[in-house]
């Protein structure tokens, strides 16, 4: 650490902090502009702390995305991301949205007690009808019935009143007639108004799109009623902006009776030529399924009604076309199928595949459809992509394996397609298992005067040389190689150590290239001489040392120095030469008087120098009773008896915020301007565990007419107000010098509370020969850094604590006007080792937590830890904790819907897959340490992970009466009963908190003690399950509680499992209780009240 100070007049005192000591150094001004300049470029690239503040902050941010308070537009949750949330309750027309990053207020909200508008917002639309409309932001903002991350969008609604019979699908085509196109979304449902709008139909139109068609295929809402299968029914469809913009939209809508739509992908004769030709090779198709897939009963899934997307493949090739879907891991289907007879209403279905793994090795598979084909008598087939995920959009590689087919029929080998390749016979191989040209070091066929070795670089399988290389030897090499030269894309030189013959380094003999192109060996640097070999088996070199002193990184020793032979890792100079020996003799005999004297002076200078202790500095000085009476409030003046300066103190930081923990000092010049009289300063520090400011010395007596200087030494402890804070010193003067000494001692470890009555009439009578008193201040001029370490001055508490734990207490509280949770660790019963150990972990726990930004953890303030009672701030949520919801016997007990609890499952899991990315437990992961962001699933964000790794900071040595290990007992896994902990076991805990979440009942409330859960546990048995939960939500949470950390998923999979999870939540409607919503927003009206008037009293 390099601090800087700048000085009065001439000179710059530097301090270079080294552990506990530092060194100082004196420079004039020229000297210290130039190093300044430099030390700022390293001190700003070492130490940047730059905190992010989101844009929707109106405070400055008192830590990483945590601010004082939010916009007006803006949820105040402190974090100031997201636009505000609307209250359906109050039955306001007006709601924010973002334009340009910005939440911006709209009062064009429609409302309604239903997922459909009041009719006046309908247009009715009819079969063959045009018609042409805008969309801006002054049109009417509302929530679709497809599910969207935004949910107010400006849009506009129709009706399609459906009454013609015997027709298969309806075609809505639409254009956008402005030149700058808009991203429109299209959304379709035949759903009752009385009923759940489901998402029946979606698709989106790009920017650059011109028209878009939309096919829907006709199906009655009252299909399962026989009295009402024939009666008309509407469409609805609601058309809106994807982003803020304008948009000009025409609008058609035909009957199609059509089962046939054109393909969007044609894979010809000429691309699976060239794939036949050109083994390795593939042919990518971004499949735009959002945008241009159709709805229909697909021929193959004849009882389901889903998006698919066409294409057509032309292939006579003797090998297999493979079909890889499984890329970006989106679940889809194929199916082939056939045009009968040119009809184009009647189809008929070859074959279909599913895209769902099954068996032991699903979970490390990605889904999709995964086909290799063969070729038949039809030139062209008929595929098409089907999935019940209308928004995917996925990657399809098509490339040829198996090659003439392996060859089979003559018994070279068979076609493998699950690793895309020929298992061939010996002696075979290559993509199609013909005989090899070159195998097991012999010549299979001949002449082989112009083939390369099959298996050497740039050689293909039929032993012929890549084009732009040369054929030497039987290998390929490039044209630079060749030459002795090394090519761009070589490794090393020709010939040199560990090379092979085609500029490659040797990875078999365990070479690799240098980023000087040079081939090092991985021996090397093992702390061990080892001997090289070639791939003849030759000795190439052994070491000259390896990983030690004057040895290079390639284990040779630096020019001029050879193997020490004492230690064979190290090397030493060479022994010098006769002649060189004898100059040497020669030289210093000229030179030793002058060097014996220089080293007297270096030995002279350095007993000279003391070392500085800076912990001395860093202790609180005695407290020296304020005594005025009678003394003179002065500034200074020319006419003082007495010159300070400064009295003014910035320690070098009167522009920037003073770091917090560093030791800073600045010089002050005393002189006594008293002709005949002696003068005594005393600085009176102020005693706080805050900061210290230390003096040396402290007390300062100087004879007439001296001067002398006083070093003030300041450490802070915590963000503090600093900048005007006065340090009182008062001045003394008499003409005996040791009147002073006794008045000092008189007044030393004094306070207003300790003076008596006794030492006030000793003073008064010692001080008869002192002629003149002063006293004033001196004023600091600085600010303390932001920073985690908080004052607790600054933090008012509640008197009652919102939560109670093994590890302390948490209350309410308010921190520079902002809402905060205030932990207060247990702290009564540990010994001062484990206070001080408590305070070290919490600091370094409180600065890693500071440095985590993620939108699902919780946004951590600081800690007080400069006093015994340590406290750890974090953003207070005026929601609570997920606990506080989940048990009837609670006040704010709510039934949530299903959504809302998948949607938790999954925040939590993203906090926690982030926090396993950075190598840290949470060790304590249930439903209280999850505080609720939001009770929209809607949300960016519902929840925020807390707590995690604090139950580190629990007491080692526990009583008997006390339950020994991390964690909360319920919710541990039962390696923890061991002291085991992991990764995994935090996997465990979430699975408990799932089912939890899912049946809101205390886990394990049959059992009657701890002791009870963990025999239960560790004898293999878990909670139970009714018939009703779904069945992806089950076989999550039995996956994450196995017995064996090592069989349960970790939180990347455990993420991509709760997206299925979700995607069932449509076949799981009965689930989603639709009052519950209102009742989750008299809650959260609650409880804002509930802490408005918390933070009141508090204030």
């Amino acid at each position: 650490m390099i601090s800087l100070y700048k000085k009065q007049r001439e000179s710059v005192w530097i301090i270079i902090k080294n552990t506990s000591k530092y060194l100082s150094f004196t420079f004039n001004i020229k000297q210290y502009n130039m190093i300044l300049s430099i030390i700022i470029v390293i001190v700003n690239s070492m130490n940047s702390s730059t905190i992010f503040c989101p844009k929707g902050c109106a405070t400055k941010c008192l830590t990483n995305n945590t601010c004082g308070r939010c916009m007006v537009g803006y949820d105040n949750d402190n974090s100031c991301m997201t636009c505000e949330w609307y209250n359906r309750n109050l039955h306001m027309t007006s709601v924010y949205i973002k334009k340009d990053t910005k939440c911006t207020r709209f009062n064009s909200l429609i409302l309604k007690d239903s997922w459909l508008p009041p009719e006046k917002f309908i247009t009715e639309i009819k079969i063959d009808e045009k018609v042409v409309f805008d969309i801006d932001e002054s049109s009417d903002i509302d929530t679709s019935f497809c599910y969207y991350k935004d949910r107010y969008r400006f849009g506009k609604w129709f009706k399609l009143l459906y009454n013609i019979k015997n027709s298969s699908h309806i075609l809505f085509e639409f254009s956008q007639l402005n030149v700058d196109k808009s991203l429109v979304n299209i959304d379709v449902t035949n759903s009752l108004k009385k009923q759940r709008g489901d998402c029946y139909a979606h698709t989106t139109s790009e920017s650059k799109t011109n028209s878009k068609q939309l096919y829907v295929p006709v199906f009655s809402p009252y299909n399962n009623d026989p009295k009402r299968n024939t009666e008309d029914f509407y469409f609805y469809i609601f058309i809106h902006l994807g982003q803020l913009s304008k948009a000009k939209i025409e609008l058609k809508t035909q009957v199609q009776n059509s089962r046939i739509f054109p393909p969007r992908f044609n894979l010809t004769l000429k691309d699976t030529m060239y794939l036949s030709e050109h083994p390795g090779k593939f042919i990518l198709w971004n499949v735009p399924f959002e945008e241009h897939g159709a709805f229909a009963q697909p021929i193959c899934f004849p009882t389901y009604r889903m998006k698919y997307i066409a294409f057509d493949i032309e292939f006579v090739e003797t090998g297999k076309l493979v079909i890889d879907a499984t890329g970006s891991g989106k679940m889809n289907n194929l199916q082939e199928y056939d045009i009968v007879n040119g009809d184009k209403t009647t189809l008929k279905c070859i074959q279909s595949w599913s895209g769902r793994r099954h068996g032991v090795f699903s979970e490390n598979e990605k889904a999709g459809a995964f086909v290799s084909i063969s070729a038949n008598e039809k030139v062209k087939r008929h595929f098409a992509f089907i999935s019940e995920n209308q928004r995917i959009n996925f990657v399809v590689k098509f490339y040829v394996i198996c090659h003439e087919n392996c060859n089979y029929k003559h018994g070279f080998g068979t076609c493998l397609p699950t690793i895309g390749k020929c298992k061939c016979i010996k002696g075979y191989g290559g993509s199609n298992c013909h005989k090899l040209c070159y195998y097991d070091n012999t010549w299979q066929i001949s002449p082989n005067d112009n083939l390369c070795f099959f298996g050497s670089e740039r050689c293909n399988e039929y032993c012929r040389c890549e084009e732009g290389t040369v054929l030497v030897n039987h290998r390929c090499l490039s044209k630079e190689c060749a030459r002795g030269e090394i090519g761009i894309n070589d490794e090393c030189y020709p010939n040199s150590e560990g090379c092979t013959p085609t500029c490659k380094c040797d990875s078999s003999r365990g070479f690799y290239m240098s980023s000087t192109k040079r081939c090092l060996s991985k021996l090397c640097g093992n702390g061990k001489k080892n001997t090289y070999y070639d791939y003849n088996g030759n000795i190439i070199r052994t070491e000259e040392c390896d990983n030690g002193t004057n040895c290079q990184k390639d284990c040779r020793c630096i020019d001029g120095f050879i193997t020490d032979p004492k230690s064979e890792n190290d090397c030493i100079h060479k022994g010098l030469s006769v002649d060189f020996t004898i100059f040497v003799v020669i030289v210093s005999c000229v030179f030793v008087p002058a060097f014996v004297m220089a080293f007297a002076m270096l030995i002279f200078f350095i007993t000279r120098y003391k070392k500085t202790n800076i912990e001395v500095f860093k202790e609180q000085q005695p407290t020296y009773y304020f005594y005025i009476s009678g003394s003179i409030n002065k500034k200074l003046a020319n006419e003082s008896l007495y010159f300070i300066d400064p009295i003014t103190l910035d320690f070098g930081n009167g522009t920037e915020a003073t770091e917090i923990n560093d030791t800073h000092f600045q010089q002050i010049q005393v002189k006594n301007k008293s002709r005949n009289k002696y003068m005594m300063v005393i600085f009176h520090t102020p005693n706080t565990p805050k900061y210290v400011f230390h003096f040396d010395p402290q007390v300062v007596i100087m004879r007439p007419r001296a001067s002398s200087c006083v070093t003030c030494y300041m450490t802070l402890y915590c963000t503090t107000k600093l900048r005007g804070m006065k340090i009182p010193y008062t001045v003394w003067f008499s003409k005996s010098k040791i009147i002073f000494s006794e008045i000092a001692l008189l007044l030393k470890d004094k306070t207003f509370e300790t003076w008596t009555n006794v030492q006030q009439k000793k003073l008064e009578k010692i001080s008869k020969t002192v002629h003149n008193r002063f006293h004033h201040y001196l004023t600091i001029s600085t600010d303390a850094a932001s920073s985690t370490h908080i004052d607790m001055d600054e933090l008012s508490i509640s008197e009652k604590p919102i939560a109670e734990g093994a590890m302390g207490r948490v209350y309410m509280g308010s921190y520079r006007s902002v809402a905060v949770a205030v932990k207060q660790f247990r702290w009564e019963k540990l010994d001062e080792d484990e206070v001080a150990e408590l305070k070290k972990n919490v600091v370094a726990e409180c600065e890693m937590m500071a440095k985590l930004r993620n939108p699902f953890i919780a946004s951590y303030i600081g800690s007080v830890t400069y006093i015994p009672q340590v406290s750890m701030v974090i953003q207070f949520f005026i929601l609570g904790s997920l606990g506080e919801y989940l048990r009837q016997e609670k006040e704010d007990y709510v039934k949530m819907p299903y959504k809302l609890k998948v949607r938790m499952l999954f925040d939590t899991s993203r906090g926690m897959q982030f926090l396993h990315e950075n190598r840290i437990m949470h060790l304590d992961l249930k439903p209280d340490n999850l505080l609720v962001n939001s009770l929209d699933c809607n949300s960016a964000c519902t929840i925020k992970i807390t707590d995690f790794g604090t139950s580190r900071f629990k007491k080692k040595s526990i009583t008997n009466s006390e339950d020994k290990g991390l964690g909360t007992p319920i919710y541990a896994a039962p390696e923890t009963f061991k002291d085991e902990y992991t990764f995994a076991g935090d996997v465990y805990s979430f699975a408990i908190t799932a089912w939890e979440l899912y049946y809101q009942v205390e886990p394990y409330a049959q059992l009657k003690s701890i002791f009870d859960i963990k025999r239960h546990v560790e004898e293999g048995k878990r909670l139970s399950f009714d018939q009703n939960i779904p069945p992806l939500y089950r076989k999550l949470v039995e996956e994450c509680w196995r017995a064996d950390p090592k069989d349960r998923p970790n939180f990347d999979k455990v993420t991509a499992k709760l997206v299925k999870v979700d995607e069932e939540d449509s076949q799981q409607f009965y689930l989603n209780i639709q009052n519950e919503m209102d009742n989750l927003n008299l809650i959260i009206e609650k409880r804002s009240e509930r802490v408005k008037r918390s933070l009141h009293e508090i204030s």
